[in-house]
């Protein structure tokens, strides 16, 4: 069988860079939510108090893998989870939709003069949805419990709205 290997493309971070999203990180964790933040799912383990942590976030672009699962993990560790991590994975957007790690979309199936536009989006985006470059917002979950949390909540604030989850391959717009 073949081989098929691509070229890595390396980034030179700086301290700064590296401190600044460090920080940003751990302000998220605590409770801070920051503009243009990351998104952090903390995924149930199958043994009690562990879980896998996906920290979705356009920061990661420069940080390779290794990076980016050290810096999760650091955070964690001075922060006031309890939680064992048993994986941390951190991806930008696009490597999350490219890779799948998000499957499950919560998408607003709302009819004309039912909710805003801007009520719709703005409701997406506290959920954790992703501002596309079109205007509209991309929310996707990497489990399906967690895409029916949000369609629940999502569904009881806005009761007008009807929301629909759709299990999706990955696609960009």
């Amino acid at each position: 069988m073949p081989v098929i290997r691509g070229q890595a493309q390396v980034s030179v971070i700086t301290a700064e860079q590296r401190e600044q999203v460090a920080e940003q990180l751990a302000n998220e964790l605590s409770g801070q939510q920051t503009q243009h933040g990351p998104v952090i799912f903390e995924i149930p383990f199958n043994e009690q108090e562990r879980i896998d942590v996906l920290v979705v976030w356009d920061a990661w672009k420069p940080f390779g893998s290794t990076d980016r699962s050290t810096m999760i993990l650091d955070a964690y560790k001075t922060g006031d989870s309890k939680a064992q991590i048993a994986q941390a994975l951190g991806v930008t957007y696009r490597e999350a939709i490219e890779q799948q790690v998000l499957p499950y979309a919560v998408l607003p199936m709302i009819r004309y003069g039912e909710i805003t536009d801007e009520d719709v989006k703005q409701a997406m985006l506290a959920e954790g949805g992703y501002a596309l470059t079109n205007g509209k917002v991309d929310l996707r979950f990497p489990m399906m419990f967690l895409a029916e949390q949000a369609h629940k909540r999502l569904a009881d604030a806005h009761p007008k709205g009807y929301w629909s989850i759709v299990q999706t391959v990955g696609y960009l717009q």
